[in-house]
């Protein structure tokens, strides 16, 4: 494999990794949260603000851990 590859392969492999963590923060954020509307028509919301937080927190902890990580080993 030449250096262009694998070069492009690395940019490829990171926008891959932002996509997703946008699509998650994403679906966190307008799925997750309750929201008094949905307590009064009835419906009930997936998980309320507090788990959602955590849950995102704990993404954001693995995104920085596996930056850097990929720093640290180059």
């Amino acid at each position: 494999m030449g250096e262009t590859a694998f070069t492009v392969m690395i940019a490829v492999f990171w926008l891959s990794e932002f996509a997703f963590g946008s699509l998650v923060v994403y679906w966190f954020l307008t799925q997750g949260f309750d929201d008094e509307s949905a307590t009064v028509s009835g419906s009930t919301p997936l998980e309320d603000r507090s788990d959602t937080m955590q849950s995102l927190g704990m993404w954001a902890a693995f995104f920085v851990v596996l930056v850097v990580g990929i720093l640290l080993a180059s």
